[in-house]
């Protein structure tokens, strides 16, 4: 029985992929990494013929480990060639003229619905395949020099859920974060309660929406869960406390969530 984990080195595809990189000259490896880039989008149709989830995810990392951000991935193949379970195939210099089409190689085989997200057999699994796909995005996004635009759709989402208003014609993403961020930064000022308390019902499950609508459905449930027994009656003190719901979802998850979902569908964020 073949090794599948959630990181993108572990699987037993993954490393036959390290293998088969380590054979080419290193001054090589970057072309050979853009070629199976180019074939994954221009071959979709041969997924699971001529290439595979998981070796995508790995080359995807190995491009990610050269970035801004990517140490995660470069120590992890430090360590594997450290610990002689692959040859060492980082890249020697920068492969920022990667990053885009990396992500969207990565997006075809590994986004919210994608084939790499299949068949995990437990929820732990799953959520840890979704942080990795999410912290992978992330880097390759911003390489591709996506953080000053992505900070400007931030902040104006942050704006409009402070408002509580949104203008009409507002891309719909720009308005699910809103939503999200409206109730996501209450309670992070003063807890789950006082969220559910400044916030009409409506606007909670907006909220509750926009949390399925980035990849958050553990998040998502709790707080629906937690809204129905208020309104309900239950007492305050009866209700899951603070730490549950953020151990669930932080800031680095939320961003995440939002860089997954900007490269998934731009347009929803007015994005070429």
């Amino acid at each position: 029985m073949g090794t599948f984990g959630t990181g993108p080195f572990s699987s037993d595809e993954a490393m036959d992929f390290l293998e088969e990189l380590a054979g080419r000259p290193a001054e090589r490896r970057g072309s050979a990494l853009a070629r199976m880039f180019l074939f994954v989008m221009d071959k979709p149709e041969l997924l699971w013929r001529e290439f595979f989830p998981d070796e995508v995810v790995a080359a995807a990392a190995i491009v990610a480990a050269t970035l801004p951000g990517g140490q995660q991935f470069d120590e992890q193949l430090i360590a594997l060639a450290e610990d002689g379970l692959a040859a060492d195939v980082r890249l020697a210099t920068s492969a920022l003229d990667l990053a885009n089409i990396a992500l969207e190689a990565l997006l075809f085989v590994a986004g919210p619905q994608g084939p790499w997200h299949q068949g995990w057999t437990n929820d732990t699994d799953a959520a840890e395949a979704r942080d990795t796909i999410a912290a992978l995005s992330q880097v390759l996004n911003l390489g591709d020099g996506g953080l000053d635009d992505l900070d400007i759709i931030w902040n104006e989402a942050a704006d409009y859920g402070a408002d509580g208003e949104v203008p009409k014609g507002t891309p719909p993403g720009i308005e699910q974060l809103a939503s999200l961020l409206r109730v996501y930064n209450c309670a992070m000022g003063g807890g789950l309660g006082f969220a559910l308390e400044v916030n009409e019902p409506f606007r909670v499950r907006h909220a509750i929406n926009a949390m399925r609508y980035f990849g958050l459905p553990e998040t998502a449930g709790f707080l629906e869960d937690v809204l129905e027994r208020s309104l309900n009656g239950e007492p305050p003190d009866s209700l899951p406390p603070d730490g549950d719901f953020f151990d669930l979802v932080d800031d680095e998850a939320v961003g995440r969530a939002f860089m997954v979902k900007t490269a998934e569908v731009p347009s929803d964020f007015g994005r070429e």
